[in-house]
């Protein structure tokens, strides 16, 4: 790929971060292992790398605007801290294309939500699940096995885990919007870097392509997430739900619909 090609898609990862809480390379994966030759284990430590620099800005971004919560999230991050590790040298069984289908259909089903939760006449924004659920997510061991999902999540598919962050802080323990959003940058930083670590240790990373990438995220997502805070939480649930709709059909015709039918190109 030529280095513009490059920075355009390591800005749109930054703006998918910054705006959304969700780990940008989901769309940076299936690109570069449509449209490059590199191996998928060097592609998936290459965009943990540009994880960890894209959400550097972003967490601060939400730090600054009070809309960043650690303390709630301690024992999520031990968990994923543990399953990053075990993800990284997790080798996945199940076809590709089936589990990239499977997560594109809860993205779309999400992403629906998100929209209508936008035009909800609630003051305040959430997709609830049931209480009884709930209260067992906010148990130490229900954040524990929760960023164990995330720590595999981040391992396995070369994304910091920040979408199933974001799921699990909006949806299920009722973090705010914007909270949600904050919280799951950090979050995503912490197991992104603890899943390159591992990747590394393997010389599964591409360093001229992940600071190319790198240094276009960390400008995008710094950009993104000053807007983000200042945009009505309405609006930005609307754009979310917007954003992971047209984030699932991406990835089900990259690394679905591709390889299925074998287009060529």
């Amino acid at each position: 790929m030529f280095t513009l090609e490059l920075i355009i898609l390591g800005l749109l990862t930054g703006i998918i971060t910054g705006l959304t809480g969700a780990s940008g390379v989901l769309v940076l994966v299936p690109i570069l292992s449509t449209f490059s030759d590199i191996p998928l284990p060097i592609i998936l430590g290459t965009s943990l790398f540009v994880d960890v620099i894209a959400c550097i800005p972003v967490s601060y971004a939400y730090a600054k605007a009070k809309n960043l919560d650690v303390k709630s999230v301690g024992w999520i991050i031990a968990g994923a801290l543990l399953g990053a590790q075990i993800g990284s040298y997790f080798v996945v069984s199940v076809s590709k294309s089936l589990i990239m289908g499977i997560i594109s259909i809860g993205m779309i089903y999400f992403g629906i939500k998100m929209w209508q939760s936008g035009f909800s006449k609630e003051k305040e924004l959430s997709i609830r699940i049931p209480e009884r659920l709930s209260f067992y997510m906010k148990t130490q061991v229900g954040m524990i096995l929760s960023g164990l999902l995330i720590g595999l999540t981040t391992g396995i598919f070369g994304a910091g885990g920040g979408l199933t962050v974001f799921i699990i802080l909006f949806s299920f323990l009722n973090f705010p919007l914007k909270k949600a959003i904050g919280t799951s940058s950090f979050v995503m930083l912490i197991t992104a870097l603890s899943g390159v670590l591992g990747y590394f240790g393997n010389d599964n990373l591409h360093f001229s392509y992940g600071i190319i990438l790198g240094i276009s995220a960390f400008i995008g997502g710094a950009l993104s997430s000053t807007i983000a805070n200042k945009m009505p939480e309405k609006r930005l649930s609307r754009f979310i739900g917007v954003f992971f709709v047209s984030l699932a059909i991406i990835v089900i015709f990259l690394k679905v619909i591709i390889p299925v039918f074998k287009i060529e190109m």
